[in-house]
């Protein structure tokens, strides 16, 4: 007979647990959304006659760092379709736009070809590729944030702003006021390893054909899961006999429960956690992000020549940001209108070109949490209860499968 096991949440981790113990495990998905797959979201778009999906959520990934989430999506047969990953600011302090699609692009706001100010910010550019490569394998450690590492440097505030805070803050959805603050020994392994140290070819990108939510039906299909969706979990603890989970309407029993949530909700559900796991735990804390999929281009770089993939807008005063992603270009629906998806919008958008809203977190790394990362392991040692998480890593796909896979190979033993 089958040992019981609970996973709570239905994120990457989550799914990615379930998917290599269906075999070995009786499982229960636990969900408080009414919807699998966490920030895996996709939305059916009616267009007229049209039909089409949509992501607000995970979009993109290449073949080059995705290795263990490419080799689950390969054991599904989940297709995918080139993108690319262009990145466009519009600074709304000083009025400045461009793009780096292209030289065309890069010079749409056509007096930037005479302005030395900007010609200094293209140098400080590559000045920062340059440092940044000779610099990311050997800064693991470092206590430095993106503004102790500019300054050490003599990076202006000018390349600060217009560059490398709005990519960082675009690429984390980290919030325009807290991106200076961003450990920098996670910064830069992570451009290298994305090939975002160059001005030159990038790696290519991809999405998946038909919608990241593919992969989560394919999982579901291949599984005899038990899944509650509409039912939050209040509670788990250990006992003698494994682990006891209770939601609103409910109680269960379960030989193991895995935490396959945001750390800030582990910390929540399991109240009665050890205090050494709590301690560590509690130091990583999420950002709450809005995000709107919606059809207002008003939101978008004044210059259509600027519009690209991933859109930063900076507002009048310098002190927000919004990550617009402009999924015409992503994901190549078969769309007449402009759809877009933008996250932590400062200003209004058009209520009747608003599509839905959601909510969603991501986690805040700080110079001091993610000196603390390599102990989460620890979190997983004599328990029935586990955790996982893309806060495990990078905070992306990728990171959530490999954190899955370490349970897995714990569990696989426990059968």
């Amino acid at each position: 007979m089958k040992k019981k096991l609970a996973i709570v949440g239905s994120g990457i981790s989550a799914m990615t647990c379930a998917y290599y113990l269906r075999d070995d495990y009786e499982i229960s998905i636990f969900e408080k959304n009414d919807y699998l797959g966490g920030h895996t979201h996709t939305h059916l778009i009616k267009e007229g006659n049209n039909e089409f999906k949509i992501d607000s959520g995970f979009m993109v990934f290449n073949l080059n760092t995705y290795t263990n989430m490419l080799k689950m999506f390969s054991e599904l047969g989940v297709e995918m379709q080139k993108t690319d990953m262009s990145f466009s600011v519009f600074n709304k302090k000083n009025g400045l736009q461009y793009s780096g699609g292209s030289l065309f692009d890069l010079f749409a706001q056509k007096k930037n070809i005479f302005s030395l100010r900007f010609w200094k910010f293209l140098f400080e550019i590559n000045k920062f590729f340059k440092v940044a490569i000779k610099d990311y394998n050997k800064i693991a450690g470092s206590h430095e944030s993106i503004r102790d590492y500019c300054k050490r440097y003599n990076l202006s505030d000018y390349f600060i702003d217009n560059y490398l805070a709005p990519m960082s803050s675009a690429v984390w959805s980290v919030p325009h006021r807290n991106i200076y603050d961003f450990p920098i020994s996670l910064l830069l392994p992570f451009f290298y390893n994305h090939g975002l140290l160059t001005a030159g070819r990038q790696f290519q990108w991809f999405t998946v054909k038909g919608g990241s939510d593919t992969y989560t039906r394919k999982i579901v299909e291949k599984g005899n899961f038990d899944i509650h969706l509409n039912e939050a979990v209040d509670f788990v603890d250990e006992n003698d006999n494994g682990a006891q989970l209770i939601t609103k309407n409910n109680n269960y029993n379960f030989d193991y429960v895995i935490l396959a949530t945001h750390a800030p909700d582990s910390l929540e559900i399991f109240k009665n956690m050890p205090a050494e796991k709590k301690k560590l735990l509690e130091q990583f804390a999420y950002n709450n992000n809005k995000a709107v999929l919606h059809k207002d281009s008003t939101q978008m770089p004044t210059i259509k020549r600027v519009w690209a993939s991933w859109n930063q807008i900076i507002n009048v005063d310098g002190e927000k940001g919004s990550t617009i992603y402009w999924m015409n270009r992503l994901q190549r629906p078969l769309a007449k209108l402009d759809y877009l998806v933008s996250i932590n919008p400062f200003e209004e958008i058009v209520n009747d070109k608003i599509i839905k809203k959601i909510d969603y977190e991501h986690p805040n790394f700080t110079v001091e949490n993610f000196a603390l990362q390599g102990r989460l392991a620890e979190l997983n040692k004599q328990t029935k209860i586990f955790f996982a998480g893309a806060y495990f890593g990078y905070g992306f796909h990728e990171d959530g499968v490999k954190s899955g896979l370490g349970v897995v190979n714990i569990l696989k033993t426990s059968k």
